[in-house]
Formats: structure tokens, sequence, C-alpha cells
């Protein structure tokens, strides 16, 4: 075995933190594997990965080697998928990341479509409402809905998240159908704290545009947990159209405000700026474009 594969084994064993798992997925025995990890510790002249009998965890030095390496082999296997043409077929690990509610609902779907098309593929996908770090948590990309700040990513917006506003009937009727944004500030509002200003919205009416703040006694993270609070009367909530079409087509809410339209956000993907971009993730994206070509 190369360095090279020396150093994806290592990358194999520190991912999945297991031995014998990266030892299948490298076609070899658990024991060749460990020798392999063994002969680069000597080559290195230091320990990278601690072993007990039920778990493998990384060293410092292991977790210095990953973040460096992690990258250098992405960008290797982007050379060796734009210099062979016997590997037409992607393969490999794509690491994702991706919001709770949308991951669940709407990204599974597609991700699935896309590991039939390319069984080669294996797909990680972490589930987390928290801004991560792409480069240093070593992920190819993450999807995100919103506004971008970070100018280390690279982006490509794939497709407009429209926003609905919404409540149970039963609470129209005991609060009242507010007829106008202003009307807000008079209600309960589910605030959303995944959103970068739950207490400000801002609405739209042909060439008028109205922004309103707005409170309540509820306020949580994740736009279907809101989505399920108006359900139960606890107020109205303002949330991507995908996390609040089932509730709207059972009847358990209603649409407020219908004429006025809340700004809406962005899905995108983003990269880290510093590695190439792996055949599997331009495809994937690409796949993802066609997929919510119509919005979601």
């Amino acid at each position: 075995m190369d360095r090279i594969d020396a150093l994806r084994l290592f990358t194999r064993v520190a991912e999945l933190g297991s031995f014998t798992q990266a030892a299948a997925h490298e076609a070899m025995t658990p024991g060749a594997a460990s020798k392999q990890i063994t002969a680069l510790e000597g080559r290195l002249q230091t320990r990278l990965l601690e072993r007990t009998t039920r778990s493998v965890r990384l060293t410092d030095a292991g977790a210095a080697l990953l973040e460096r390496v992690r990258p250098w082999l992405d960008e290797y296997e982007a050379l060796e998928d734009g210099l062979s043409e016997d590997r037409a077929a992607p393969a490999g690990l794509l690491r994702i990341s991706a919001p709770v509610d949308f991951g669940a609902r709407r990204l599974v779907g597609p991700i699935a479509e896309f590991m039939a098309r390319w069984p080669k593929v294996e797909v990680r996908l972490d589930l987390t409402d928290r801004m991560v770090d792409l480069v240093n948590e070593g992920l190819d990309l993450a999807i995100r809905i919103g506004n971008l700040p970070d100018s280390a990513l690279i982006a490509r917006q794939l497709a407009p998240a429209c926003m609905t506003t919404y409540a149970a009937p039963d609470y129209l009727e005991r609060a009242g159908t507010p007829r106008h944004p202003d009307d807000l500030a008079d209600h309960q509002f589910i605030l959303d704290r995944n959103k970068p200003t739950p207490t400000r919205l801002k609405f739209t009416k042909g060439d008028e545009t109205v922004e309103v703040r707005v409170s309540g006694r509820l306020s949580l993270n994740g736009a279907v947990p809101a989505a399920r609070a108006a359900e139960h009367g606890v107020g109205i909530g303002c949330s991507p159209s995908w996390a609040v079409d089932d509730a709207l087509q059972a009847g358990s809410v209603v649409t407020v405000l219908p004429d006025w339209q809340p700004d809406h956000r962005d899905l995108w993907a983003v990269f880290p700026s510093n590695r190439f971009m792996t055949q599997r993730v331009r495809l994937f994206v690409d796949h993802l474009a066609e997929c919510f070509r119509d919005g979601i």
C-alpha cells in the first residue's frame, strides 16, 4: 500500500471510528488495516489513533493530520476524476450538512434518488441547525436557507424558499384575523430563533413594503415545530412554505394575510473555497438544482 492509500485508510478509520468498517470499505482485513496505520504512525513517528476494544479515537496529532490531509485527498480525488476516463461514474464519500427540519422533510428523498443513480457514492448526512465550519469539520458541502454572510465560502443558489404566514382557525376565532401586517403587533407570534431576526418581519404587497415587530410567549428553533405549535392554537407563525404545506392541506392551519408576501429566503449549496469540487459534489448539486427547480 502506498502512502496515499495509507492516508486514505487513516481518514476512513477516523471518519468511521472503526478499523473493521474502514477495512471492509477498503477490501482488506481489520488486521491488515491496523498494520498499515501502525506503519504510517512509524513513518510519522507519532501516534495518530488511540485504540480500545470498543472504540477508536484521534489523538491530538491525528486530529491535526486529519484536518490537513482531508482537503488534500479531496483535491487529489478531484484530479483523478478529471484525468481518468475510466472513472466516469462518481464514487466515494459525500459529506453533507443540512438543517434538521429541511433535511428530514425535503433532502432525504433527493439523496436517495442520487444514491440509486450512482451506487458507488456513499453519503454521510449530518442534520444540525448550527452554522457548521465546513473546512475544520471536513464537510464537502452544506445546504443552507437564508443569507450567506461567510465570505470564505463559495455558493450556488438552488431555489427560493417562499414563506407563508399562518394560524389555526380557533386561534383566529379567539384573537381575530389580521387584515394588515401592522395588526400582527397585537397578536401572539410564534418566534423561530433559527431566523436571523425572529421579532422583525417584512411584508410586500405590490409596490408597498411594511416592516413590523412581533412578540410572543413561545419561542423555539425550527420551522416544523413552529407549524405544530400553530396547529395547537399558540399563535401566528411565519415559516417556509414546505414546513406548513401539510398543515394547510389538512386544514389545521390557514393562511393569514394572503395578499401580503413575507420576504422569501433562498436555498443554497455552499462549499469550502480552498479545495477542488469533486465530481460527486458537482453532480449532487446539479441533482439538487433539478429537484428544486420549481422552488421549495
